[in-house]
Formats: structure tokens, C-alpha cells, sequence
């Protein structure tokens, strides 16, 4: 690392070392040791893997039976995603057990197998369940929800992989519980409903092969968040700024995460006075858990609370954007 010198930029407390971020310990110099074979294989699925093998069938059966893309264009748009995943390790301080089978190396940092199907599930399916949401009409408080819903389902999967030994969350990591700082539940939370918003303004408005630009959706919706939403973290934990400061520098994001919910309903939600399905948080987890008649039936008794009634057929075709 190079120091400036002590001449005329001595008096800015925001001037400093040159070289790595204060706070950055290079991959190459791990602060955990290896994972066990069992460890990975286990993560592999709880982290994706095992909702992408059964949500597969279910994006052909939308193209098959309704011309529906979108399922399969946000799948392979998640996978597309998981290209960004070294650059936040770094930005966030993560480290890889360093013995799990490689998918890729950059900015410094090997990227395991087991990450780009944790992209598909999450921008990609779970943001799809967002877009469904939005798209079927959400008032504010839906969009709080699905904040909530996408940040419980992430600290779940990361809180196992954690305290399996997969990865690790190392230095100082503010709002951490169980090994899990839950500043990224709420960044990462946000990004799924970011990509779900660009996706409901998107799909009406594309018609054909346009869809394929919503490819890039996840990936725009990720990035987005994290740098107009994430900064203020970010830049605070890779800087020499002092621990306290940097959890005030969470504590904020966190906050500015709740303002982007309100900002997203502002753009493309439901007024408070408009009808709406009555979704709540645990009608959220119920309606992609419950098989087939149990969903229908959730669906009516939403329907009936909310005092709205959407055609079935017409929610497919708006859903496949024809």
C-alpha cells in the first residue's frame, strides 16, 4: 500500500492509504478454513438448487400452455446475475471456504458452483413472485411485504450456509445474528422487488421477441439497488472510517431500503383507496408452498377480503404479456 504523503492532504480525514480498501483481506488469504464435501453438496440445493430443479417443469409448462416466457427468461436473466457476485464478496466482505468447486474467478475472488443456481432462485424466481404480486395489483404494504419475505427467505439460506462452514462474513459486520449481518437482507430483499418492478413495467409494454429484453432484468435491478440503495453501507465499510460510524452507515441503508419500498409503489403500486387482493406475509410463503386447490383457494379468500375479482384467464395472459 502506498501513503500519501503528510503535506497537503494531511487535514482530510477522508484521504488515506492507497492500495486494497482499509477493511479488505484478499481471498487468496481466507479467514476459514475448508468446507466438507457433505457441507457443499447440501448448500448446493438448499441455496438453489433444489427450487430450480422443480420450478424447470413449471417455466415449459408456461411456455407450453400459455406462451408464457417470462418463468425461463428470468431464470436464465438470474444466472446471467451471478456474474456480480464476486464483485459484492468483495464490497461486502465475504470469503469462500477455499476448497469448493470453482464456477469462475474475478476482481480477486473464486466464485463457487453452487452460487450461479442461488442467483436463479432468487432474482430470478423470487423476483418472479414479486412481479406477480405487483402485477395483480400492490398496495404499499405489499411492497413492505415482499421486502420482508425476500430478506427472511435470504438470512434462512445464508444463516445455514454460514454456520456450515461454506462461506463466512468476515471483520466487522454490523446487525449480525447467528453469524448473518442482516443489513443484507434487506439490500438483497429490496433487489428481488427492484427486479419484480422493472419486470411489471416491462412485460405489458414488450410484445414478442422484445421480451428478451428483460433478460438483463435482474441483473439492472441488482446492480441498481445496490448502488443507489447499498452505497451508503458500502463506501462506509470500505473506508477508514471508525466502527461506529459504519454501523450508523447500515443502520441507514437499512432505513433507505424501506424509502426504495415506497418509492417502488410510488412508480407502479396500488392506491390505498383502490381495491387489491388481501395478501398478507404468511399468505406470501402459503401461496408458493401450497399445492394447486389449497392456492386456488387461498386466492378466492383474498379476492373476497380485498373486494376485487380478476378474471383467471386474463391474469395468465397479462402474466405472459399477450
Amino acid at each position: 500500500m502506498r501513503a500519501i504523503s503528510a503535506g497537503g492532504d494531511s487535514w482530510n480525514p477522508l484521504v488515506g492509504e492507497e492500495g486494497w480498501p482499509p477493511n479488505v483481506i484478499p481471498s487468496n488469504e481466507p479467514t476459514l478454513g475448508p468446507a466438507s464435501l457433505g457441507a457443499e453438496v447440501a448448500f448446493f440445493f438448499i441455496a438453489g438448487a433444489a427450487v430450480v430443479i422443480l420450478a424447470l417443469p413449471w417455466a415449459i409448462r408456461s411456455i407450453i400452455n400459455s406462451r408464457n416466457w417470462m418463468p425461463l427468461i428470468v431464470m436464465i436473466g438470474g444466472l446471467i446475475c451471478s456474474l456480480e457476485e464476486a464483485m459484492l464478496d468483495v464490497l461486502g466482505h465475504l470469503h469462500w471456504a477455499p476448497n469448493l468447486a470453482p464456477a469462475y474467478t474475478n476482481f480477486g475472488v473464486t466464485v463457487p458452483a453452487l452460487i450461479p443456481l442461488c442467483y436463479v432462485a432468487f432474482l430470478g424466481l423470487m423476483s418472479y413472485f414479486c412481479y406477480f404480486v405487483i402485477r395483480n395489483g400492490a398496495k404499499r404494504e405489499h411492497y413492505f411485504m415482499l421486502l420482508a419475505m425476500g430478506g427472511i427467505l435470504d438470512a434462512v439460506m445464508e444463516t445455514i450456509g454460514i454456520n456450515l462452514g461454506v462461506y463466512k462474513y468476515y471483520g466487522t459486520q454490523p446487525f449480525e445474528f447467528l453469524n448473518f449481518p442482516y443489513w443484507w437482507a434487506f439490500i438483497n430483499g429490496a433487489s428481488f422487488v427492484a427486479v419484480g418492478q422493472i419486470l411489471a413495467w416491462g412485460v405489458p409494454r414488450l410484445k414478442g421477441r422484445q421480451k428478451w429484453f428483460l433478460l438483463m432484468a435482474p441483473s439492472y435491478g441488482m446492480a441498481g439497488t445496490y448502488f443507489t440503495v447499498g452505497w451508503i453501507h458500502l463506501i462506509a465499510h470500505n473506508s477508514s472510517l471508525p466502527t461506529w460510524a459504519r454501523w450508523v452507515a447500515a443502520a441507514l441503508m437499512m432505513v433507505e431500503a424501506c424509502f426504495f419500498m415506497a418509492l417502488l409503489h410510488y412508480i407502479g403500486g396500488r392506491k390505498a383507496d383502490e381495491p387489491a387482493l388481501a395478501w398478507t406475509l404468511p399468505r406470501m410463503f402459503a401461496y408458493v408452498l401450497v399445492p394447486g386447490r389449497k392456492r386456488d383457494e387461498l386466492w378466492a379468500t383474498m379476492e373476497r377480503e380485498g373486494g376485487i375479482t380478476i378474471d383467471r384467464e386474463q391474469k395468465v395472459r397479462e402474466l405472459a404479456g399477450v
